[in-house]
Formats: C-alpha cells, sequence, structure tokens
C-alpha cells in the first residue's frame, strides 16, 4: 500500500511536469501516452485533483488544465515565482525564435540540475527530461557558473568530483579544467559539443549553447539558460542562437 502511494505521488508530480512543459490543455490519452501510464491510473490521478481543486476539466473539450490554486501552494517562493513566471516567459519566447528546445538550470551540488525543460515542437528533438543532472565540470552552464565562483569554490567543485569516482582524473586534469575555467571567463555563451566531452552522454551527437541569466537581489542561486539540439543544427544555427540569449539576458536584466 505504501509503495502505490509513492507511485501515485511521483506520477501527479509528473502529470504537473508535462503542464509545465506544454503550458496548455491536454485530454487524458494525450497524459496517458506522453506519461506511459495506465489509463485507469492517470483517470483516477485526474479526477482526485480536480476533486481536490487543483486541476480545472472542461466538460465541452475533455481537457484538463492546472487550476489557480495549484499556484498558491508555491507563490510564496518568491524566488521560484522569478523562474516560473518572468524567465520561463523568456524562455518560451527564445523557443520561439530558435525552433530549439530551451532548458533553465541551477547548481545542485557537483552538478546542475535542468528545472524547467521546454520540447522542441516538431523534427528531430534531443529533449532533456525534467529533473535530468549533469557534472558541472562537464557542462557549459556549470563551466560559466564556476569561472564566475571564487577559485577555491570551483577547485573544491572539481576534486570532489573527482574524489566521489564521478569523473577520472586521467580523463579531465586539474590542469585542463583551470583551462577550461579560463576560456569561461572571457565569454559570455558557451558552446558545447557532447563529442567533445571525456565521458559519453546520452545525446552524444547533440550540442548546447548557454549563458547565465540575471537573477534578482537576493536570489540564491546562479541560474543558467540553454539551447540545445542535433550538433549540425547548433552549428548552423550558432551565432543566430547566441545573439537571440545576449537578447534574453538583456531582457531580464531591465527586469530585475
Amino acid at each position: 500500500m505504501q509503495h502505490d502511494k509513492v507511485k501515485s505521488a511521483a506520477r501527479v508530480i509528473e502529470i504537473l511536469e508535462y503542464f509545465s512543459e506544454h503550458r496548455e490543455p491536454a485530454r487524458m490519452s494525450e497524459l496517458t501516452a506522453a506519461l506511459g501510464y495506465p489509463a485507469s491510473s492517470v483517470t483516477a490521478l485526474l479526477r482526485t485533483l480536480v476533486a481536490m481543486g487543483y486541476m480545472d476539466f472542461d466538460q465541452a473539450t475533455h481537457r484538463y488544465f492546472p487550476a489557480t490554486r495549484l499556484s498558491r501552494l508555491t507563490n510564496w517562493m518568491e524566488a521560484g515565482g522569478y523562474e516560473q513566471t518572468t524567465v520561463l516567459d523568456a524562455m518560451h519566447k527564445l523557443r520561439e525564435l530558435t525552433e530549439e528546445p530551451v532548458v533553465l538550470a541551477a547548481p545542485d551540488g557537483v552538478h546542475i540540475e535542468y528545472f524547467i525543460s521546454l520540447h522542441r515542437y516538431e523534427g528531430t528533438n534531443s529533449h532533456i527530461k525534467t529533473g535530468s543532472r549533469r557534472l558541472m565540470i562537464q557542462n557549459g552552464i556549470g563551466w560559466l557558473m564556476l569561472s564566475r565562483a571564487p577559485l577555491a569554490d570551483a577547485l573544491t567543485i572539481y576534486r570532489k568530483t573527482i574524489t566521489a569516482g564521478l569523473l577520472a582524473e586521467e580523463k579531465f586534469s586539474e590542469a585542463e579544467y583551470s583551462e577550461t575555467l579560463d576560456r569561461h571567463r572571457g565569454t559570455d555563451i558557451s558552446v558545447l559539443h557532447a563529442k567533445d566531452l571525456r565521458e559519453p552522454t546520452a545525446h552524444w551527437n547533440a550540442s548546447m549553447i548557454s549563458t547565465l541569466i540575471p537573477v534578482p537581489k537576493g536570489h540564491h542561486r546562479y541560474l543558467g539558460v540553454g539551447v540545445h539540439g542535433p550538433t549540425p543544427r547548433m552549428t548552423e544555427k550558432a551565432d543566430m542562437i547566441a545573439g537571440h540569449l545576449r537578447d534574453l539576458v538583456e531582457d531580464l536584466r531591465a527586469q530585475v
């Protein structure tokens, strides 16, 4: 019984993540197809959310959409409010302009976590799932963040990663790491090709172009936005994407 409760909790979160990524009403069949859960399970969860006032159901279209009551659960978190409103709107605009998937990431120990991920509408799509994590010392957004941090802190992240056995020192030495940080100190845009990493990734023929974004005064963490996709497409569109990323930074700077 306890296992069923835990499984149901995870499914509710994934349903909400689906709406966060797509930002439009969806039929129950669309949710089951996207999440891969039994229709009976999704139906029961949706009915429960509707009954509790956290999900709206349109009788005419048979589509579900999160209710405004849901936002009240987290709107006390001011930093998250910035990320889920101002930044999210900017990310949707960036996706429209680049026609590529867009992610928002923050530090999480020796990793970065992609906690908002907007998919590409059509075509080849190297979509990064919300909640995915990558080593900071093997990630473009991570290198930008570490290059802005005090050197002692940046070296601590490197040494913790090596000590934990998450990356072998012979594959990425401290000297190479320091050179990478130096390169990122001199730029506001990171271009990372997965094939150049020292460890294999799930998207070996993918690349990401990223930048750090302004945060409100008192915000407790760095934030980075990245545009990603197949390497040939990213290479062809690199200048255009970098330009739109810089515009996004300026737009956000005017709002914080």
